[in-house]
């Protein structure tokens, strides 16, 4: 397959560029050859030094990354940035960023966690991007039963799948661990704004779980009866990630697709 195939395939299905959010890099980041023919396709989080190693000693021929090379304008070349360039001179490979567009899309971070935590899918969330266009950034979900367990979910029962189905020994919460939990709102992201959370409540959530919350926004959703979690976010994006390599794969059986995944830099001590 050619280049511009798979950047089609994800730019009209999987991952939509009418979904990404602000200012968010998206779309072919580095390489510019479209017919460039693909056989070997290396999917991860970032473009971290390690990464790109990783891909150049594997001759992969393109990077589909959720973070690009940077965050922001270019104001000055780092020593960092020009390593990473340095590198990627040297192997003509090509780089996609999907970046906001992979939380909102079909199949994308939301709709993992929304799987995971064995939720039923009520309706999606939607926010107004920069165009003013909805994009259906997070779900409203229910809760399912395990077979042989009626009993309501409350807080900490929520809390306890999580920890279970993420392997995790942390998590932050807000709100009384014996509320008994109705709606959830999910956002796949590490965004969190003060009119999420007064639209879930529209909703009828009383739970919001996201990638990441600040103090005031705790402080007001405690004193609105919501209760608050927040997702360990790189574990989100990377599950979704391996999942969208598997599907790839089956799509594309003669090419080689690898899901790479290097170790969080962020670590909780204890």
């Amino acid at each position: 397959m050619d280049l511009n195939e798979i950047r089609a395939l994800i730019e009209n299905n999987l991952s939509p560029e009418l979904y990404k959010l602000d200012n968010d890099y998206y779309g072919l980041h580095y390489g510019d050859n479209f017919k460039k023919n693909i056989k070997k396709i290396l999917i991860t989080f970032d473009l971290s030094l390690n990464t790109i190693h990783h891909a150049i000693k594997n001759r992969i021929n393109l990077i589909i990354s959720f973070h690009g090379l940077i965050n922001k304008p270019v104001n000055n070349f780092n020593k960092n940035l020009v390593s990473k360039l340095n590198l990627l001179s040297k192997y003509p490979l090509s780089i996609f960023i999907l970046n906001s567009s992979f939380i909102s899309s079909e199949g994308g971070i939301s709709d993992v966690i929304l799987e995971l935590l064995f939720l039923k899918l009520d309706r999606t969330f939607n926010i107004l991007n920069y165009n003013h266009e909805e994009i259906p950034i997070g779900r409203i979900a229910i809760p399912k039963f395990y077979i042989n367990n009626k009993n309501a979910l409350t807080l900490e029962m929520l809390i306890k799948r999580i920890i279970n189905n993420y392997n995790i020994n942390n998590i932050s919460y807000v709100g009384e661990l014996n509320k008994i939990i109705n709606k959830i709102c999910i956002i796949g992201g590490e965004m969190f704004k003060i009119e999420y959370i007064d639209q879930a409540h529209r909703l009828g959530c009383n739970c919001f779980i996201s990638g990441k919350f600040d103090h005031f926004g705790a402080l007001y959703a405690k004193d609105m009866g919501m209760t608050l979690i927040q997702i360990p976010f790189y574990e989100s994006v990377c599950i979704a990630l391996n999942k969208l390599s598997n599907l790839l794969s089956l799509k594309y059986p003669n090419e080689e697709f690898y899901f790479f995944k290097h170790e969080n830099p962020i670590h909780i001590y204890g």
